[in-house]
């Protein structure tokens, strides 16, 4: 297809050796340009933008980045969000894109971001993440008539191998109970264990949290290292309140009557009416539990973290919950996180599997049983034949 000039300077329209359709207008020295599979996309994309004026800008990439996080991201969203896209951005992209012209950004731009950081051998989530935050940045660059189209589309992400989450097994567990008999923390622990919860949305867990009579707990807020805050998806969710949850609840309020803790009479701290605080009463910061839980494992001689509580917990329960339940338990925006994570855990059943086996070959064991009872029958009844003297 050769080229066809539009009248009124609307631009020309080109075919590419690849098939694709290209669109470009020059006006005034400054040039847009826009790329689609077929004409019928292409025109659509135009009709989107014939009418904004091309904005003379000498934005760089790192200028719209910092603008973008300081206005858009730093008051809107939570202060572990704005830290995130931060380091993302200054690690990932700004190294790569940072001094170019926003404007110049195409699509074999982004990837090659992406690329980079495939060769640092970086995570599939970390990738996507990237590319996610380029999306949402292009984007507004876009809706400010900044930039004639984003150039975040049709980005592919390598599909690696996903690293096995650890989780403990039942002797591991036995093991880090009995190193742990006699601690305060014991009963925070098994909790953890039986509901799946993040680290600091147990530590900022509250008795007005559980819903006794409808048997759930509430989960709306989490502790990090910024402080108390929202949860990490940002949202309220709820966890099933098991029988086993229940005992360990008891088991805990118990606990905290014989050491008398100061939670209980302290009117300062008697309001916030924490489940698991610390000695003095206090919310205990998430390191510094990471840090006791490590202690114990190390006597216990295994190695445990308290999200590979949160592991296990999947891992026990794969199986007898669906993929819907399961997400809403760990309090996972969308699904695809939760098998993002978790995929290979859920789709694992070695244990059915080998009963399945076992039982075919128990069934063929049978069979030739059958077969070895039917020739020693039969062979029996065989008059050998032998010649008379």
């Amino acid at each position: 297809m050769s080229k066809q000039r539009n009248p009124n300077g609307m631009g020309t329209f080109k075919q590419r050796k690849d098939g694709r359709y290209e669109w470009r207008q020059k006006i005034d020295g400054q040039e847009r340009y826009i790329s689609a599979k077929t004409m019928k996309e292409l025109r659509e994309k135009i009709k989107k933008i014939t009418d904004l004026p091309i904005i003379k800008n000498k934005y760089k990439v790192d200028d719209w980045f910092q603008r973008w996080l300081e206005i858009y991201i730093k008051p809107l969203k939570k202060k572990a969000t704005y830290d995130q896209y931060r380091i993302i951005y200054n690690t990932h992209i700004k190294t790569v894109l940072g001094n170019r012209k926003l404007s110049t950004i195409k699509t074999y731009d982004i990837q090659s971001v992406i690329a980079k950081m495939n060769e640092k051998k970086l995570s599939t989530w970390t990738m996507k993440h990237a590319r996610k935050i380029m999306n949402i940045a292009f984007s507004k660059a876009f809706e400010e008539k900044i930039i004639a189209e984003n150039p975040v589309k049709s980005i592919e992400i390598p599909i690696k191998q996903a690293k096995p989450r650890k989780t403990l097994t039942i002797e591991e567990l036995q093991k880090l109970f009995k190193a742990m008999e006699n601690s305060r923390w014991l009963w925070s622990v098994k909790f953890a264990l039986v509901t799946g919860l993040r680290r600091g949305e147990l530590l900022a867990l509250k008795w007005s949290d559980i819903d006794w009579q409808n048997k759930r707990i509430s989960i709306n807020k989490s502790n990090s290292v910024t402080g108390l805050g929202d949860t990490k998806s940002s949202k309220i969710h709820y966890v099933p309140l098991s029988e086993n949850a229940i005992q360990f609840l008891n088991e805990q309020k118990d606990m905290l009557k014989k050491e008398f803790n100061p939670i209980l009479y302290n009117e300062d701290l008697k309001g916030k009416a924490l489940i698991f605080p610390s000695e003095s009463g206090k919310m205990i910061r998430p390191d510094s539990y990471y840090t006791l839980i490590r202690r114990f494992s190390v006597k216990a001689g295994i190695k445990a973290s308290p999200h590979c509580f949160r592991h296990t917990f999947v891992y026990l329960t794969r199986g007898n919950l669906s993929l819907k339940d399961l997400q809403n338990i760990l309090g996972h925006s969308e699904s695809t996180t939760t098998l993002d994570i978790y995929g290979n855990m859920l789709n694992d059943n070695t244990k059915k599997n080998i009963e399945q086996i076992d039982n075919v070959f128990n069934t063929v064991d049978k069979e030739m049983d059958k077969i070895k009872e039917e020739k020693i029958k039969n062979t029996g009844k065989i008059i050998p034949f032998r010649r008379a003297k």
